[in-house]
C-alpha cells in the first residue's frame, strides 16, 4: 500500500485526519499518502447546484437522501449568476422531493444560512465524520472536529455513492497558547496565519491543538477553520473538548465518536502560537496575502462597510460590532450593511437587542446568507468605480463585490463598525474601551 510503513520503520501515531479518514474507510489505520476509499457522512449544498440535470438526465439516485441537505444562502440575481435564485430554488426542492430528501434538509427562508455554517449550528456535522460541501469554505465544518472538505463541480459520484477516493494528506500541528486580547477574533488569527505560513503549508491539513484552544468559543474557531482556504491549507480539524461538546450538547442529530491526535502522531510541521502576542491585522486590496498590522493603513477614506459572510456574521461579530456602533452614527458618506450568517444568528441577534443598535446607528439589516461577499449575491451593496470597502468578508479579490475598480480590504467586524463611523479605516480600541466604561459604571 502507498504510505505504509517499511519493515523496521519507527510507526508513528495517527493525526486526527489520518484516525477519521481511517475510521471512514473501514481500515485499522490510515497511512500518510495511501489512497482510502472514504464513507460521506454529510454533503452539504448551496443553492447553485451542478448535478441534479445529470441525475435526472441519468435517473441516478442519492446514495443516502437523509445525509443530503441543501442551504439557501446565495440568492444568485440573474444579471450576475446563470444558477438564479429564482429558478434554483424551485428545482432544487422538486429535485429533493423527488429523490425523498426530507423536507427539514431544505434551509429555505426564515431557517435558511450559510451552507457550511448550518451543518454546525444545526447538528449535522459531528466529530469523527467526513463531512463534504459543495464551496469553497467549506473547511469550517472542521472546527467541529470533523474531516470537512470542499468539492465542487466533482461532487456527482459522491452523491451518487456517499464515498469519496482520498490520499491521506500530511498534517502541520498549530499549537495555541494564550488567549485572544479584547477586540480580535478567529479572523486576527486567519490573517496571521496566511500572513505565516501561506507559502508552507499548501495542501496540507491544519490541526489546532494546546492549551490556548479552550479559550477560543465556537464562533472563533469557525471562523478560522473558514480560512484553510486562504491560508493554503486543504482544511482544518480543531479538537474535541469541552467547548465543543457544551455547543453540541442539545444539537447533535446522532451519536458520534471524536478523535484525539496521539501524543507522537505523524505531523510534517509544528508552528507555536502564543494568542496573547496576536495584533489587528488587515488584508488586501485585490491579493489576500497582503496581510498588514491595522496602524499600516489608518485613515484611508471607505464608502462602504460590511458586516458578514461565512468568515463573519456570527453572534459574536454582531455583538463585537454593536459595541462600537451603540449610541453612535454611521458616517453620512458611507453605507453599513449587516448580514447575519443565519436565520437563528438573526434571531439570537434580534432577541439581544443587537438590530435596535445597528439601525439605530444607520446601518442596513440584510436577510441572513452570504450577502456582500460576492457582488451576484442578493445584496443592497453593490462596489462603484473607486470605491473602497472595508469588510469582514473571505476573500479581497478584484471585482469581488461589485467594479473592477473597486477595492475591498478586510478586517474583523469592530475595526469594520469603527470605519463606518468615522469614514476611514479606523482602530475599534477606544470605542471598545469607552464601553467596557459604561458596562462597569452601569
Amino acid at each position: 500500500m502507498a504510505g505504509a510503513p517499511q519493515e523496521g520503520e519507527r510507526v508513528m501515531g495517527s493525526t486526527m485526519a489520518a484516525k477519521i479518514l481511517a475510521r471512514a474507510a473501514g481500515i485499522e489505520r490510515a497511512e500518510t499518502g495511501a489512497a482510502v476509499l472514504a464513507k460521506v457522512s454529510l454533503m452539504t449544498c448551496l443553492d447553485g447546484t451542478t448535478f441534479i440535470d445529470t441525475f435526472r438526465k441519468r435517473n441516478l439516485k442519492v446514495w443516502d437522501p437523509s445525509r443530503l441537505i441543501f442551504c439557501f444562502d446565495h440568492f444568485f440575481q440573474p444579471e450576475w449568476f446563470p444558477q438564479q435564485a429564482g429558478k434554483e430554488h424551485p428545482k432544487i426542492k422538486s429535485f429533493a422531493k423527488e429523490q425523498g430528501v426530507p423536507a427539514e434538509n431544505i434551509y429555505d427562508v426564515g431557517r435558511n444560512g450559510i451552507s457550511h455554517h448550518i451543518p454546525v449550528e444545526q447538528g449535522w456535522a459531528l466529530p469523527g465524520a467526513v463531512c463534504i460541501g459543495a464551496d469553497t469554505q467549506s473547511s469550517t465544518m472542521g472546527a467541529a472536529n470533523c474531516f470537512a472538505l470542499p468539492a465542487l463541480w466533482g461532487v456527482d459520484p459522491i452523491i451518487l455513492t456517499g464515498d469519496i477516493w482520498m490520499i491521506v494528506p500530511q498534517c502541520v500541528r498549530i499549537n495555541l497558547t494564550g488567549s485572544l486580547p479584547q477586540g480580535l477574533n478567529g479572523k486576527d488569527v486567519v490573517y496571521r496565519l496566511i500572513d505565516d505560513l501561506s507559502e508552507t503549508v499548501g495542501g496540507k491539513v491544519l490541526e489546532f491543538s494546546g492549551p490556548g484552544v479552550a479559550s477560543l468559543p465556537m464562533d472563533f474557531r469557525l471562523a478560522i477553520a473558514n480560512g484553510a482556504v486562504q491560508i493554503g491549507a486543504l482544511t482544518i480539524v480543531f479538537p474535541h473538548d469541552e467547548v465543543l461538546a457544551d455547543y453540541l450538547d442539545g444539537r447533535a442529530r446522532e451519536g458520534f465518536e471524536p478523535v484525539a491526535a496521539d501524543d507522537d502522531a505523524d505531523y510534517v510541521a509544528t508552528y507555536d502560537y502564543d494568542l496573547s502576542s496576536f495584533d489587528t491585522l488587515v488584508a488586501g486590496p485585490h491579493d489576500i496575502e497582503l496581510v498588514r498590522p491595522l496602524g499600516n493603513v489608518l485613515g484611508l477614506e471607505v464608502t462602504a462597510a460590511n458586516i458578514g459572510s461565512c468568515s463573519s456574521g456570527r453572534l459574536s461579530d454582531l455583538r463585537l460590532a454593536a459595541e462600537v456602533l451603540r449610541d453612535r452614527k454611521v458616517h453620512p458618506a458611507v453605507r453599513l450593511v449587516v448580514t447575519p450568517i443565519s436565520a437563528d444568528t438573526h434571531r439570537e441577534a434580534a432577541h439581544a437587542g443587537l438590530l435596535e443598535v445597528f439601525l439605530d446607528a444607520g446601518a442596513t439589516v440584510t436577510q441572513p446568507g452570504c450577502g456582500a461577499c460576492y457582488s451576484g449575491n442578493l445584496s443592497p451593496l453593490k462596489l462603484g468605480d473607486g470605491e473602497r470597502c472595508i469588510s469582514t468578508s473571505v476573500e479581497t479579490l478584484r471585482g469581488r463585490m461589485g467594479s473592477q475598480e473597486s477595492e475591498v480590504m478586510l478586517a474583523n467586524a469592530a475595526v469594520v463598525a469603527a470605519s463606518a463611523i468615522e469614514g476611514r479605516i479606523a482602530d475599534p480600541a477606544p470605542y471598545l474601551a469607552r464601553a467596557m466604561e459604561a458596562s462597569h459604571e452601569a
